[in-house]
C-alpha cells in the first residue's frame, strides 16, 4: 500500500510546525498541476492559513464562496460551487502527491465531508517499517491503478456484450456511429477526464431500471459519484446522483433516511442545473426529485420542459414518465411512454412498464396485460410491481385464475415485497387507484 495516497483520515501522526506547512503549501501551489487553477491556489491557501490561525473548525463553504470566489452570501449557488471546487482541489492534490511525493516532509489533506485541511509528517524513506522503503513512493499505487483499469475494462466489456446480446426493441433508435464518434471526439478534445466521466455517466444511466432494485441503484450511485470526481464540471454525474438519491428516498421506509436522501438529491440537482440550466437530463432529474418530494405541480413543469428539450431521449422520457405517474398525471406518462414513440440512446428503458402503469390508472386493462406480458421478450425490466399490476389488470378483466397465478408468483419470487407501502409511494395523490390495487390484491 502506498502511504502517500492511503493515509487514514483518523491516523495519529505528529503535527508539523507552521513553517513546514507553509513550505509544503508553497510547493503545492507552485506545481504544474495548480498553475492553471489560480482559484484552487487561493482556495487551498485560504483553508490552510485559517487552520494555522486556529480557525479551522470555523471554515464553512459560505465563507469560502465569499472570500475566495467573491460570491454573494445569500443563496445556495456559491456553496454549490465550493462543493464542486473542493472535489477538484482533492483531485489535484492527489495528482500532485502521486507525481511528487517521496515519503518525506509535510503532506496536506482536504478530506471529503469538510474543508478543514489536515497535515501529516510522513516517516522517512529509511524507516524499515515504512511501506515506501520496500515498494517505492508510487509503485503500490501504480499496481493498484493497473488492477483497477483492468477491472473496469472487464466490466465495460461485459456491459457492452450484455447490451449487444439483449433482445432488441424496435422502438429504440441508437445514435449512429458517426454521431456518437463525433460527440466523443469533441469531449476528448476538451479533456480525456471529461470523456471518461461522460462515458461512465452514460453507462450508469442505463442501470436506472428496474427502479425497485436497491442494490442496482446503489451501484449506479457509485458510478455517478465517480463521474463527478473525474470531471466536477460535467452536469451528468450530478443529475444521475440526484435521480438515484431520489429513487432511494422513494424506496426508504425510514422517514429520517428519506428526508436526508431528498436533501442530498436537492443539492445534486441544484448543482446539475447550475452547470446546465437547459440540460434535459438535469431538468428531468429535478422533476423526478420534486415528484418524490411531493411537489407535484413544480415537478410536472420540469418534466414537461425536459421532454421538450429532448423529445427522443429514452432516459429523459423515462424520468418524465415516472415523475408524471407519481404526480398523478397519467396522461403525460402515457404520452411519453407510448410504444409508437421513437426513442434514442443506450441502456435499458422502462417505457413499456411506464406505459402499462399509465394504462392501469386510466382503466385500459387490456393494454396493461399487453404491456407487461411483452416486457421480458423486449428486454424490459421485470420486478415485483410488474406482477402486481398484471394481477390487478387480470382481476379487473375477470381473469381470476391468471390473477391468482400472478399473485402466487409474486409471493414466491419476492416474498417480502412491501405492496401496500409502494402503492402508497407510487400513487400518493390517487386514493381510487390505491384502493383498486390493494382491493384486488386482498382477494388472493
Amino acid at each position: 500500500m502506498n502511504q502517500a495516497n492511503d493515509l487514514s483520515i483518523d491516523q495519529d501522526v505528529g503535527q508539523p510546525s507552521p513553517d513546514l506547512v507553509r513550505q509544503a503549501l508553497r510547493d503545492v501551489v507552485a506545481s504544474a498541476e495548480f498553475q492553471t487553477s489560480p482559484r484552487l491556489q487561493q482556495f487551498l491557501t485560504y483553508v490552510v492559513e485559517e487552520t494555522l490561525a486556529g480557525r479551522g473548525s470555523q471554515i464553512r463553504g459560505k465563507a469560502i464562496a465569499v472570500e475566495v470566489y467573491g460570491r454573494s452570501i445569500d443563496g445556495s449557488g456559491g456553496r454549490n460551487l465550493v462543493r464542486v471546487e473542493a472535489r477538484r482541489l482533492r483531485r489535484l492534490l492527489r495528482e500532485f502527491y502521486e507525481d511528487h511525493w517521496n515519503g518525506q516532509g509535510v503532506r496536506i489533506f482536504v478530506d471529503p465531508g469538510g474543508y478543514k485541511p489536515r497535515f501529516s509528517h510522513q516517516a522517512s524513506l529509511d524507516d524499515p517499517k515504512s511501506d515506501l522503503a520496500s515498494h517505492g513512493p508510487t509503485g503500490g499505487l501504480r499496481h493498484l491503478r493497473g488492477l483497477l483499469l483492468v477491472g473496469l475494462g472487464v466490466v465495460a466489456m461485459i456491459v457492452m456484450l450484455g447490451m449487444w446480446l439483449r433482445p432488441g426493441n424496435d422502438e429504440v433508435r441508437q445514435p449512429t456511429n458517426t454521431t456518437r464518434q463525433a460527440e466523443r471526439a469533441a469531449l476528448g478534445q476538451q479533456s480525456l477526464a471529461r470523456l471518461q466521466a461522460a462515458n461512465l455517466a452514460d453507462q450508469a444511466r442505463g442501470m436506472f431500471f428496474p427502479v425497485f432494485d436497491v442494490k442496482r441503484q446503489q451501484i449506479a450511485l457509485g458510478m455517478f459519484q465517480h463521474s463527478t470526481e473525474l470531471d466536477p464540471a460535467l452536469p451528468d454525474g450530478y443529475a444521475g446522483m440526484a435521480q438515484v438519491l431520489a429513487t432511494l428516498a422513494l424506496l426508504s421506509q425510514d422517514e429520517g433516511t428519506r428526508e436526508d436522501l431528498l436533501r442530498q438529491a436537492s443539492q445534486m440537482s441544484g448543482t446539475a442545473l447550475e452547470l446546465s440550466p437547459s440540460g434535459a437530463w438535469a431538468n428531468a432529474s429535478n422533476g423526478w426529485r420534486l415528484a418524490v418530494s411531493g411537489d407535484a405541480d413544480v415537478a410536472l413543469n420540469y418534466a414537461r420542459l425536459s421532454a421538450e428539450l429532448a423529445p427522443e431521449d429514452g432516459h429523459v422520457l423515462d424520468l418524465v414518465g415516472i415523475a408524471a405517474l407519481i404526480a398523478n398525471e397519467p396522461e403525460l406518462a402515457a404520452e411519453v411512454s407510448n410504444p409508437s414513440r421513437v426513442r434514442s440512446g443506450s441502456g435499458r428503458f422502462g417505457a413499456r412498464n411506464i406505459w402499462g402503469v399509465s394504462q392501469l390508472v386510466l382503466g385500459n386493462y387490456e393494454n396493461v396485460v399487453d404491456a407487461f406480458q411483452g416486457a421480458p421478450a423486449a428486454g424490459a425490466p421485470v420486478s415485483g410491481p410488474s406482477l402486481l399490476f398484471q394481477a390487478v389488470a387480470h382481476d379487473q378483466l375477470g381473469n381470476f385464475d391468471e390473477a391468482q397465478r400472478l399473485v402466487d408468483e409474486l409471493d414466491a419470487t419476492w416474498p417480502d415485497f412491501p405492496s401496500e407501502f409502494l402503492v402508497q409511494r407510487i400513487f400518493p395523490g390517487d386514493a381510487d387507484i390505491r384502493k383498486k390495487i390493494l382491493g384486488s390484491l386482498a382477494k388472493y
